[in-house]
């Protein structure tokens, strides 16, 4: 069976290769210890049955493991930049990549050709954004700027930041795999000169992709144009960053991603117009591996697009010369193309689970089918497609992504046919019929629009019920292990290849109860894990215990004063967005038992609404202040509208969580004065646990601190989250001296416009002998507390952020 699926089998062992070189390159010993057991696992076929694995398809499959392991290192040392770490220079260069507007600025991948009037030892490409100072300058940027666009003029070059935060994006390994190792910024676009793009062929697809897009946004009102554009043409950035959000936390991103399921439909619908038009079989199938190509690369070029293009051309090949025989060969021999052209595709999310889907259908889909005879033929097929992909798919998923709704395969089950068969052959009439006239594409628009807004409209009401849905910790490898043995051991059963007795019965169920079991529970640790996030210029503390997860603050958008219309970007900076929700994700946190808003401001509680739609909260603690600003009004609709219980913070509440875990109030005082400030209303929170002592201060100010020493509320403290960011309006002399910290925590953003933290504040701390950690220099900071130790640790662990 294996002898007539070679390409399968070599681009096993190239994988093989290339995950073990991708180790390698990090740490010597683990890429070579894994390297010896891929080879020891690659060897072991040879003690099967000959007529099942021949010995020549195992020596050369172990030439590819080879090959593949040298070619990623090959690659990887070649991928360096020559390019000054950090400058300011001239530079020429070409726009090579599409130009995405946003707000007050634009971004593009520019690469550069000379700096400071040298020519380049060979062309590097920068990640490049580009600000606009005037609404006039933008115009001029949206008219001359695209592809092949040639610059000339100055910009600043610097390394890309590593994640200051736990669990946090890669963003500088994403960019190494794209081969890119610097940014660029462009202040002005007046400082560039420019010369339009000449006329070429990837530039024309861009072109060609950007009008389709403008010309749905004419037919469809803006919800569904958006969708619809990044649905058909690959136009992601049109899509409403609520209704991504949305699809995303129901399993459904896939629909949106230029994928298999895009290139299979347009296929047989361009096949079936055809034919349908007189074109010979023949002819269609040549007109049709044409055409496939250029919708590709109109649509961004992505890599789960490229796998299902080559796949689809080597389809088509065969058609013509009728010799389809094996689907399996087919997507070996896409896989070793694709690597053969970038080995770095391995590290592409879309691809491992566009591969690992594919794969995966055809060994599920049709014992699941012959399983299920009683069921309609129809049902039987849509039902068997969304066990396999939800099989294959979900230990990625969780790995990558740590959220899962268990509504998702119903959802699939319903969603996808409907987007498929009806929506989607509707919106490419509209889109063909409009792009010849708007008036021609009305009619098919407007029928395309009721049935998909209510669509979306029920999908936002089913993402709000988050009863099953639930976030994962990334599972380890023995976890994976354990579920490819399940699946293998399903995969038998299908087949017939093992007896359906009690045992198996037992096997089939006991074991995926004991992987989810693993998942869902695990042995409580006695310990307390306080992380102070890194979320720039504000707070956000996430505080473990035991039993319970409590955030206080989610810090909040910086303010914009006097933004323009024009200026606004489609999806500001949130941190509670892309830093603490995902953060409460990765570590397996579902839901939060209690939110602290200390205080009004916006860089505390600006991103709590975020939080409150996207996250189940079972309580939440505030000042008791009444609502003053827009931010706090909003909040607080939010909390009533989730009927979410508050409790007001008052001075000398205690509550004890288990023996060891204690919580005290210190502030606000009971009585409030109407024209008081936010900062002095603060609630102040002590927590002792397992013989440590923390205290949460948020923006308290000297005439509190001052007033708590006066009434002996505080004492000795371990760990100190300093005062208003380390404003000289907090941590005064006295107080650094009654508290005598061990360890002092600042929450400031780099280059802040406050100059935060202040230099007294730091003399003061340091002269007391306390260990200072800023999150602007130091990322985020963990502490743990176990019975009688205390240790913490920094993502950045430099001298420098002490």
């Amino acid at each position: 069976m294996m002898r007539q699926r070679t390409l399968l089998v070599y681009s096993l062992y190239m994988l093989g290769g290339l995950i073990c070189a991708s180790q390698f390159v990090h740490s010597v010993r683990a890429g070579l210890g894994l390297l010896l057991l891929t080879t020891v696992l690659g060897i072991f076929p040879l003690y099967l049955r000959k007529e099942v694995f021949p010995r020549s398809l195992v020596l050369i499959g172990l030439v590819f493991l080879c090959v593949g392991f040298i070619y990623y290192i090959w690659t990887d040392q070649r991928n360096i930049s020559l390019l000054p770490e950090a400058a300011n220079v001239t530079f020429t260069g070409r726009i090579e990549s599409a130009v995405i507007f946003d707000g007050n600025q634009c971004k593009f991948i520019l690469r550069l050709d000379r700096l400071n009037s040298k020519e380049l030892l060979r062309p590097e490409q920068v990640q490049t954004t580009l600000y606009f100072r005037d609404k006039a300058s933008r115009n001029e940027a949206e008219k001359v700027l695209g592809y092949g666009t040639e610059l000339t003029g100055p910009i600043e070059l610097t390394i890309p930041a590593s994640p200051t935060n736990p669990e946090s994006f890669d963003y500088p390994a994403y960019l190494h795999w794209q081969r890119i190792h610097r940014l660029g910024k462009i202040m002005d676009m007046r400082s560039l000169s420019y010369q339009e793009a000449k006329l070429n062929f990837t530039g024309t697809m861009m072109s060609s992709q950007r009008w389709l897009a403008d010309r749905a946004f004419t037919l469809f009102t803006p919800e569904t144009a958006g969708l619809l554009a990044g649905m058909l043409l690959g136009a992601v950035d049109d899509i409403d960053p609520d209704v991504y959000g949305t699809f995303s936390s129901l399993g459904l991103t896939h629909i949106i991603a230029i994928s298999g399921q895009h290139i299979t439909l347009l296929s047989a619908g361009l096949l079936y117009v055809l034919r349908l038009c007189g074109v010979t079989k023949r002819r269609a199938y040549i007109m049709t591996a044409l055409f496939l190509p250029l919708y590709v690369i109109m649509s961004g070029s992505s890599a789960s697009a490229v796998r299902a293009l080559v796949m689809g051309e080597f389809v088509l090949l065969a058609l013509l010369v009728g010799r389809l025989k094996d689907g399996w060969n087919l997507l070996g021999a896409a896989f070793l193309l694709m690597i053969g052209y970038d080995p770095y595709y391995i590290h592409n999310v879309g691809f491992q689970l566009s591969y690992l889907v594919t794969f995966g259908l055809p060994v599920f889909v049709p014992p699941i089918m012959n399983k299920c005879t009683f069921v309609p033929l129809a049902i039987r097929s849509l039902s068997a497609i969304t066990i396999a992909a939800t099989l294959v798919s979900f230990p990625l998923t969780i790995y990558y992504f740590h959220i899962y709704s268990f509504l998702s395969p119903l959802i699939n089950f319903l969603f996808v046919p409907f987007v498929s068969i009806l929506v989607a052959p509707l919106a490419v009439v509209s889109i063909i019929l409009g792009s010849v006239h708007p008036a021609l594409g009305f009619l098919t628009s407007k029928v395309v629009d009721i049935l998909l807004l209510p669509a979306l409209r029920l999908l936002r009401i089913i993402e709000q019920d988050y009863s099953l849905r639930f976030a994962f910790e990334s599972p380890s490898l023995w976890w994976m292990v354990g579920y490819l043995c399940w699946l293998i051991f399903l995969t038998a059963w299908l087949y017939d290849r093992i007896t359906f007795n009690w045992k198996t019965k037992i096997c089939l169920v006991l074991f995926p109860v004991l992987l989810f079991g693993m998942l869902f529970f695990s042995w409580p640790k006695k310990e307390v894990v306080v992380t102070f996030l890194d979320v720039g210029q504000g707070d956000a503390i996430v505080i473990e215990t035991p039993g319970r997860t409590v955030l206080i603050d989610g810090g909040g958008p910086p303010l914009r004063f006097g933004e323009q219309l024009w200026e606004k970007r489609r999806e500001p900076f949130n941190p509670v967005k892309s830093t603490v929700v995902p953060f409460l994700h990765a570590k397996g946190i579902s839901s939060l038992d209690l939110v602290v808003m200390t205080h009004g401001d916006s860089d505390h509680i600006g991103g709590i609404s975020y939080l409150l739609e996207h996250m189940p909260v079972r309580q939440v603690l505030v000042n008791g202040l009444a609502a003053r600003t827009e931010i706090e009004k909003k909040v607080n609709e939010l909390l009533h509208y989730k009927r979410i219980p508050i409790m007001e913070a008052k001075q000398g509440q205690v509550w004890n969580e288990e023996p060891g875990i204690v919580w005290r109030v210190l502030n606000p005082v009971r009585t409030f004065s109407p024209e008081g400030e936010d900062n002095a209303y603060s609630v102040v929170l002590w927590l002792e646990a397992y013989g440590s002592t923390f205290l949460f201060t948020g923006d308290l100010e000297q005439e509190g601190e001052m007033r708590l020493l006066h009434e002996k509320a505080v004492g000795p403290v371990d760990v100190l989250k300093v005062g208003h960011h380390g404003s000289r309006t907090s941590t005064s002399k006295p107080w650094v001296e009654a508290l005598s910290p061990r360890l002092s925590v600042i929450s400031a953003g780099k280059k802040n416009r406050y100059g935060h933290p202040h230099r007294e504040v730091i003399e003061r701390l340091t002269t007391n002998g306390s260990v200072i950690l800023r999150t602007d220099r130091c990322g985020a900071a963990v502490v743990r507390v176990r019975e009688g130790a205390l240790t913490y640790k920094t993502i950045e662990s430099t001298i420098g952020c002490r």
